[in-house]
């Protein structure tokens, strides 16, 4: 439904146009979408509803600046004016004047992609996910028993390889665990 709504679209209103647009229905595919926002210059997320988007992180963290809605869990990772914009639902004349501002700024946009590198903690991104993954499979794997003490099974990863968080490295925040009584 909406491939077809953006085809009629780009027929009415932008035919000029529609030879250099590429509108294509993927299948999800990790590695296809880090392919695209790898090669990406800006990444839009322009849902209506969304939780804490993993692909905000993945483009962040990738040095992209996101242009995207103010829904959900996307006002957490969007910094608006740092490493992104963020917009109302359904505004469609914000977005491409912030896509005209940063096609046509240059240091605008090299300023967000480098803050948006290092505004993202590697524990949302997929080798953080991997690493934290591979502990529990090795530690499971052996038989050991895992005893969190209130950690992230990230933060165990990392002390048990001895590489721990730098002074400007970003983390979640970590909530405090209530004594039990």
């Amino acid at each position: 439904m909406v491939h077809d709504q953006t085809m009629a679209f780009i027929e009415k209103h932008c035919p000029n146009l529609r030879a250099s647009i590429s509108v294509q229905r993927l299948e999800h595919n990790d590695q296809l979408l880090n392919t695209l926002i790898s090669n990406a210059h800006i990444v839009l997320q322009l849902s209506i509803r969304e939780g804490f988007e993993v692909k905000v992180s993945e483009a962040l963290k990738k040095g992209r600046p996101v242009i995207a809605t103010k829904v959900g869990g996307i006002p957490l990772q969007v910094q608006h004016g740092k490493n992104g914009f963020l917009v109302e639902p359904g505004d469609h004349h914000a977005v491409a004047n912030y896509l005209m501002d940063l096609w046509t700024n240059k240091e605008l946009h090299d300023q967000m992609s480098e803050y948006a590198a290092r505004s993202v903690s590697d524990e949302v991104s997929t080798v953080g996910n991997a690493l934290s993954w591979f502990y529990l499979a090795d530690k499971l794997a052996s038989g050991e028993k895992l005893v969190p003490d209130g950690k992230w099974v990230n933060d165990m990863a990392r002390d048990e390889a001895k590489v721990p968080y730098g002074p400007t490295e970003n983390r979640l925040p970590r909530m405090a665990t209530a004594e039990r009584h």
